[in-house]
């Protein structure tokens, strides 16, 4: 028995979507760290779940601060070029 492709679309049901945030947050995490691990970037993951409780993940030793201060240096041009780049 294989396994079938999701569709990748919004749950309807609350529980359901809390539970699937729950199981894949930490996945999510893991991957997160691994990036700024293998690839020596600052990051900075900023989950809510769907009952508005935050986490926040900032990879290698680094402050939230400091990835917001670099962030806060790019002029709003240049955010916005890189962020229309990923979508």
């Amino acid at each position: 028995m294989g396994r079938r492709k999701l569709k990748i679309q919004r749950l309807e049901n609350l529980k359901a979507r809390q539970a699937k945030y729950s199981k894949r947050k930490p996945g999510m995490i893991k991957k997160a760290n691994e990036l700024a691990v293998l690839c020596d970037v600052d990051l900075a993951l900023l989950l809510f779940s769907p009952s508005d409780q935050p986490t926040l993940f900032v990879g290698q030793k680094k402050a939230l601060s400091d990835v917001l201060e670099r962030l806060s240096k790019m002029s709003f041009e240049e955010r916005e070029a890189r962020y229309r780049y990923y979508q």
